[in-house]
């Protein structure tokens, strides 16, 4: 495409700090490899520092300018990578500034730390003194370290840290142990940066020498530390840096992004120019339209060029649900639409649920119909959407290795008791039958025990019939409804584990790393309809998006509804993102009545995202 006026007065921006407001299909990807380019082509001895928030936009970014015959040679005077892999690289050429070594070392490990932190008490009735039986010890060694985490990304050091009691003392000690051993932690990486920045002028004014140019994509997920970063690089002179975000994308606010940065903070401090990219190329009117009512943005959507639809349906069932999806697609396939420049194919075609559990019936009527699809997966071997099958999870780990002091941590915070978490057992089984109390919801979950050993043949088939008919008969329909899923899912894996491996070698250590490995997942080739959650739709863009499963408690999820505040907006910024992952067409559709996994049907209010155009509809008719 063209740049158009506004994305070509963005790229042309030379020098002072700029602000690109850029919503979804705006062209900000393209806007930002386009200015790169330009800032190459006219200051053609200067260097641009190119920063984002993951890997893979590191290279997406790389190899747009790679394959730009008109940037050539010039591709070397750009560095292109993330904000911690930067960061790490200013530790490493710069860190003996603040006593660092160049070859330090880095403890990413949960179970390290743990360990360090234990190690500055010289014995266990040291410890215990400084509990005076306040606290289990290893409930109080995970709390100091999620404290410890807490104030290196908020760049508090030990000095500074107005936390309650011993704790000062305690943080001081678990860096020295860190120092002592040549080693830092993840936190670090990001601390340390902004303390050679903030420290040393003259290493500021060396890399604004260098860089002359600095850009930073995705803005609107930074945090406090990334966003401190930047401000100690540019110093108090530099200004040639340009931020590019949404604010309406901000999904990250667990891990202390904020939007703020991009828009309050960076205008504050750097008084930049600002432009907002209201243009849209990608998405079509009425997709933003929906868009706009559910996070009440009021922009304008006159400068959208392509009308194409939203469409609403109401269905008996998951079946219904699923046969509609099939016949539009179809339809779309063999006679386009008028909004749709190019002849369709599968891979134009995304599905988006809030959870993968909602995929049956997709996959079942795609499946009789020949369909190509696949499913858009994580890196994780497993991955569950109840706590009891992640309680479960964390038991089968701790059978293979009662060692794993880091499981049984996660394992106690999961399940509370009154049992102490760091008493060594030579039989873990007993361990987890003192856990697994009457008096706790987990309780059924000591059912599977008898059936789970790290010698001889391992019979998980028993163990998950066990798990069955022990369920827990209070949980919610909706508790319920996952619990049976997540059992199901280690069915498939155990099914497919089986399938390839000799009965006699079918070991628990055997099953959990093939897991692990990704040996027991489903091999999907990327063609076809693409079926993914709301989470993994992030970043990706297609013609036409089906959401499925549209009706409350799934979308927005039940918990979330139940905990409101920021898990409830959290799930309005998934439906808006799942919404604008369509450029041309999306079709949301819910279904009023649910097939449960045990055979009751029940009945289901549309989600309240839809709730309000389905009554505008009725009234219509």
């Amino acid at each position: 495409m063209k740049l158009s006026p506004k994305q070509k007065t963005i790229v042309e921006h030379i020098d002072g700090a700029i602000l690109v407001n850029a919503g979804p299909g705006s062209g900000k990807t393209r806007v930002l490899t386009e200015r790169v380019k330009h800032l190459l082509s006219v200051k053609k001895r200067v260097k641009v520092l190119a920063l984002t928030f993951s890997n893979m936009a590191a290279e997406e970014m790389r190899s747009r300018l790679d394959t730009d015959r008109e940037v050539g040679e010039a591709i070397e005077r750009v560095t292109i990578g993330t904000i911690h892999s930067f960061c790490l690289d200013v530790i490493q050429s710069r860190g003996y500034l603040i006593g660092l070594r160049p070859d330090v070392s880095l403890f990413e490990n949960e179970t390290d730390r743990v360990a360090i932190l234990r190690s500055i008490f010289t014995d266990e009735s040291q410890l215990q003194v400084i509990l005076s039986g306040k606290q289990k010890p290893d409930t109080f060694l995970s709390t100091c370290l999620s404290i410890i985490s807490e104030q290196k990304r908020n760049l508090i050091s030990p000095e500074l840290c107005e936390v309650e009691d011993s704790f000062p003392e305690i943080y001081q000690k678990y860096n020295d142990v860190l120092r002592t051993q040549n080693a830092m932690d993840f936190d670090d990486i990001l601390f340390f940066a902004y303390r050679i920045l903030a420290e040393n002028l003259d290493v500021v004014r060396l890399y604004n020498s260098v860089y002359r140019y600095i850009c930073i994509d995705e803005s609107q997920d930074l945090n406090n530390a990334q966003y401190r970063v930047i401000q100690a690089l540019c110093g108090t002179n530099f200004r040639n840096i340009m931020m590019v975000g949404d604010a309406n994308q901000s999904i990250y606010a667990f891990n202390g992004s904020s939007s703020s940065y991009m828009s309050q903070s960076f205008v504050r401090d750097f008084n930049p120019t600002v432009y907002t990219l209201d243009e849209n190329f990608r998405s079509a009117k009425q997709i933003i339209q929906f868009a706009n009512n559910l996070v009440g943005s009021q922009e304008d959507i006159s400068k959208y060029f392509y009308d194409g639809k939203v469409a609403i349906s109401a269905c008996a069932n998951e079946a219904e649900e699923a046969q509609n999806v099939r016949v539009m697609l179809e339809t779309l396939l063999a006679n386009g639409h008028k909004d749709i420049e190019n002849h369709l194919k599968y891979e134009d075609f995304a599905i988006i649920a809030r959870n993968k559990y909602v995929f049956s019936q997709i996959e079942r009527v795609f499946t009789e119909r020949k369909i190509p699809f696949y499913y858009k997966k994580t890196r994780s071997g497993i991955s569950f959407e109840t706590d009891y099958m992640k309680a479960f999870d964390l038991i089968l780990r701790l059978i293979m290795n009662p060692l794993d002091l880091f499981h049984r941590q996660l394992l106690f915070k999961l399940i509370p008791s009154k049992f102490p978490m760091d008493t060594i057992s030579s039989d873990i089984k007993q361990l987890i039958e003192v856990l697994l109390t009457s008096q706790n919801k987990f309780a059924w979950l000591k059912s599977a025990l008898p059936y789970l050993s790290i010698d001889g043949v391992l019979n998980f088939d028993k163990a998950l019939g066990s798990l069955k008919e022990n369920m827990p008969s209070t949980s919610s329909d909706d508790d319920r409804y996952l619990l049976e899923e997540d059992i199901n899912e280690w069915h498939k894996h155990w099914t497919k584990f089986k399938s390839h491996i000799s009965s006699e070698n079918r070991s628990l250590v055997s099953f959990r790393n093939a897991i692990s490995l990704g040996k027991t997942q489903e091999i999907d080739g990327e063609s076809g309809v693409v079926l993914l959650t709301a989470h993994m739709s992030k970043g990706l863009e297609f013609e036409v998006v089906f959401i499925i499963g549209l009706a409350e408690g799934t979308f927005p999820d039940y918990r979330a509804v139940n905990s409101g505040g920021e898990a409830l907006a959290q799930e309005k910024n998934n439906m808006y993102v799942a919404v604008t992952r369509a450029k041309r067409l999306c079709f949301l559709s819910y279904p009023k009545g649910k097939r449960m996994p045990w055979g009751d049907d029940k009945q289901q209010r549309p989600s309240r995202f839809i709730s309000q155009s389905l009554a505008q509809l009725a009234c219509r008719r």
